[in-house]
């Protein structure tokens, strides 16, 4: 495994708590502080939700993987590229044998300096549409994309000017993005209202889940009744407005429970809940145990895993 420079700390850190293998990683470099790459990466899947805090895109090459991100599943395969943005959690159910995929990690800051109106239209298009499937043509851009980055990084800093190129470079990369992103957005302007209505809920939802937990805050905040929204979502996605919130609720408690070591008391009042006793009910009511027994059954698993 190759690397370019010292990497960021915290955020090696941060992906050790996910699935990523970083001992097994073929290579790995990074841009400055907001740019992190790692190129066919090993991975060791596990079942528990993890927070993203940064700006990941991943693109597979060989092999397939099965996950989700904020509850909607995906699975990739030969030429799949997914987005996952900061405070969205990814769950991984699966990884092949033979996967082979680059992951390239931003920062937000990185996204600001690339100008308001890119960074809103990346954002947008990735909300709406984080899935992509791309032709043989645009994935193999991106393969010379990487091949560049990588072969850069192996004789920076010998060269003059190489920031500025590693800089120009990952313009470039956004505006490959930007043609994947931009035939998926341009069909969204004639989408139902269902759809419309769909993806204002949920964004709302990311946003206010922790503090709101009730269908009526979300309909006063698009300004139409709760018993309209709850139709149209029901129409657009086949789950109830409450049971999306819901879903968003479990899954940050189901994170903290398995990546940190909040007690149960603090993930209570961290997701608004009145009581600990009124948490306790609502997570088993979910998930079917309590969030004490699922943390125990986490460490339960974790042990198995250790002992194979």
């Amino acid at each position: 495994m190759a690397h370019s420079e010292k990497l960021n700390q915290e955020r090696l850190e941060s992906l050790q708590m996910s699935n990523f293998d970083l001992s097994r990683t073929e290579w790995m470099g990074q841009v400055g502080n907001d740019v992190l790459i790692l190129h066919n990466p090993h991975f060791n899947v596990n079942w528990e939700p993890y927070r993203m805090k940064y700006v990941l895109v991943a693109v597979c090459n060989e092999g397939s993987g099965f996950g989700a991100v904020n509850l909607r599943s995906f699975r990739l395969h030969k030429n799949s590229l997914l987005i996952v943005l900061p405070s969205q959690i990814i769950q991984s159910y699966e990884v092949s044998e033979d996967f082979k995929g680059t992951f390239i990690l931003f920062s937000e800051r990185y996204l600001s300096r690339l100008g308001q109106g890119d960074a809103y239209l990346f954002y947008k298009n990735a909300e709406q549409a984080p899935f992509y499937q791309l032709d043989e043509g645009t994935a193999a851009a991106f393969r010379s994309y990487i091949d560049l980055l990588h072969k850069l990084l192996q004789i920076r800093p010998a060269k003059p000017n190489m920031e500025e190129a590693l800089q120009l470079l990952n313009r470039l990369f956004f505006l490959m993005m930007g043609w994947v992103t931009h035939a998926t957005a341009a069909g969204n302007d004639a989408q139902l209202r269902e759809n419309e209505v769909m993806l204002q809920f949920l964004q709302l939802v990311k946003q206010h889940y922790r503090e709101h937990h009730e269908v009526a805050f979300y309909a006063d905040k698009m300004n139409i009744s709760a018993k309209y929204m709850t139709t149209l979502i029901k129409k657009a996605s086949g789950k109830s407005a409450l049971q999306w919130i819901e879903d968003y609720v479990i899954l940050d408690a189901k994170a903290q429970l398995s990546s940190t070591v909040n007690t149960i008391q603090e993930i209570t009042f961290d997701l608004n809940f009145p009581s600990q006793s009124l948490f306790g009910r609502y997570f088993k009511r979910a998930v079917g145990m309590s969030p004490t027994e699922y943390r125990a059954s986490l460490r339960v698993y974790q042990i198995a895993k250790q002992e194979q």
